[in-house]
C-alpha cells in the first residue's frame, strides 16, 4: 500500500541529506506521493543572513524533483513562532496555506500523513487534517536558543507530540521525556547507507597531505568545540586533522582562526557527500568533538555511522547515545588528554574492520525505514 507523505522539514532538500531526505526518497521510489516542504524561514531571517537570499529567490516554488517527489519552497513567515503563540499561529496558516497551494498543484490525493520535524507545528495538524500525523524529533529543539524561547519550545513540542499518531526519536534522552507526551514513542536512532560511504581509494587532493590523518566531516557551528581543537592539534603536531564543512556567520570565533593557523590542520570547506569516501580515505580515525551542553546530550550522531562505513573508528566527547557502543567501533574521551591518546592509539593500533563492519551491517538506513514504513502503514491500516 503507497501512503502518500507531506514532510514538513527542517532541512533544505539540497542540504547534506539526513533521514528525512531518505525517508522522502524512499516513499516516493516505492510508488508514493510525496511533497517535501523546505525549512521555513522568516522575513528577519532573510534581511539579515545572505545564506537566506537563495531561499528567497526559490520562494512559493514547487518543483518536481524526481518521479512522484516534489520540492516545495515556503514563502517566509513571521519571526519569532519560537517564542509567541500568536507567531506560532501565524507561522503555521503560512505554512498550511502553502501546503494546501502545492497539495492542489500536484493533484496530490485528498487522504495523506504529515511527518513533522520542527516542535511548533502543532497547529498545521488543525489545519490541513491529515489522516495520519507523525513527529520525528531528530535534536533537542529547546537547546538551540536564538531567538526561540525554550519553556516555550518544551510546551510547544509536547502540544505536537500529544496531537501526533506516533513520535520517533533519535535519542534515549528524548524518548524518555516525549514518552511522558505520547507513549507510542518510537525510538529510531540515526543509521547509514553503506553503499554511499564505502571504503575508496584516497583523492589526488587528500594525498598531499601526509599520514597520519584525522578527520572531521560536518557542520563548523557554535557546537564544534574549538578550544579542544586547538589544544589537540597543538599537542600532536606529527598528525594532520582535516575539517570538512563549512563555517557559518564566523562561529568558530577567535579560537578558530588559530585553529586555521596551525600548519597541521586543513580546512576543506563544504563538498558534496559523495566525496567524503575518497576525502577520508586512509584516515587513522574520524573525530566528534562537539561542547558539553544539552543539544549535544540529546544527539545522535549521524556522523559516527558514516565513519564506520567508511572504514573508521570514532573518537568522541562523551554523549548518551554512545554508551554502550563498542569500544572498537568509538572510544570516549572526557578530556583533551584521553582525546589525544585513543587518536594515538587509532593512528598505532588501527581499525578493527571485523567488528566495525558489524556494526555498520546493523545500522543501516534500509533497516531504520522499515521500521518507519511499517509503524506508518499500521496507523494508516487502523483508521
Amino acid at each position: 500500500m503507497n501512503v502518500p507523505l507531506i514532510i514538513f522539514s527542517s532541512q533544505d532538500f539540497d542540504d547534506l541529506p539526513t533521514r528525512k531526505h531518505r525517508i522522502a526518497k524512499k516513499f516516493a521510489s516505492q510508488g508514493s506521493k510525496v511533497i517535501y516542504i523546505e525549512a521555513p524561514f522568516t522575513h528577519l531571517s532573510a534581511l539579515k543572513d545572505p545564506i537566506y537570499r537563495p531561499k528567497v529567490e526559490r520562494k512559493g516554488q514547487i518543483r518536481e524533483a524526481s518521479p512522484n517527489l516534489w520540492v516545495a519552497s515556503p514563502p517566509p513567515m513571521m519571526p519569532f513562532y519560537g517564542r509567541f503563540g500568536f507567531a506560532q499561529n501565524s507561522a503555521c496558516r503560512t505554512l498550511a496555506s502553502f501546503a494546501r497551494k502545492a497539495i492542489e498543484k500536484t493533484s496530490f490525493p485528498k487522504e495523506f500523513a504529515c511527518l513533522f520535524y520542527l516542535p511548533w507545528m502543532a497547529p498545521i495538524i488543525g489545519l490541513i487534517k491529515p489522516k495520519v500525523a507523525l513527529y520525528d524529533c531528530v535534536d533537542d529543539h529547546a537547546g538551540y536558543g536564538g531567538t526561540s524561547s525554550k519553556s516555550f519550545i518544551e510546551r510547544a513540542e509536547g502540544e505536537l507530540c500529544k496531537k501526533c499518531d506516533t513520535v520517533f526519536v533519535t535519542a534515549r534522552s528524548l524518548a524518555k521525556r516525549l514518552s511522558l507526551f505520547n507513549p507510542k514513542t518510537v525510538y529510531m536512532p540515526n543509521a547509514v547507507d553503506p553503499e554511499l560511504f564505502r571504503q575508496v581509494r584516497p583523492s589526488p587532493e587528500i594525498e598531499k597531505i601526509p599520514a597520519p590523518r584525522v578527520a572531521y566531516a560536518g557542520a563548523l557551528r557554535w557546537w564544534f568545540d574549538t578550544g579542544l581543537m586547538l589544544e589537540i592539534a597543538q599537542r600532536m603536531p606529527k598528525a594532520n586533522f582535516i575539517f570538512i564543512g563549512s563555517e557559518r556567520n564566523g562561529e568558530l570565533g577567535e579560537e578558530g582562526q588559530k585553529l586555521r593557523g596551525l600548519g597541521n590542520v586543513h580546512f576543506l570547506g563544504k563538498k558534496p557527500q559523495e566525496e567524503l569516501p575518497s576525502l577520508m580515505s586512509g584516515a587513522s580515525c574520524g573525530i566528534i568533538p562537539f561542547r558539553q551542553n544539552s543539544l549535544i546530550a540529546s544527539v545522535s550522531p549521524l556522523k559516527l555511522y558514516e565513519y564506520a562505513s567508511m572504514g573508521l573508528p570514532t573518537v568522541s566527547v562523551p554523549m548518551e547515545e554512545l554508551e554502550g557502543m563498542p569500544e572498537d567501533v568509538v572510544k570516549i574521551a572526557k578530556t583533551p588528554g584521553d582525546f589525544i591518546l585513543e587518536i594515538g592509539k587509532a593512528i598505532t593500533e588501527g581499525p578493527n574492520k571485523e567488528k566495525i563492519e558489524d556494526f555498520v551491517s546493523k545500522n543501516t538506513w534500509e533497516a531504520r525505514i522499515k521500521t518507519f514504513e511499517e509503524t506508518l502503514l499500521r496507523l494508516w491500516q487502523e483508521k
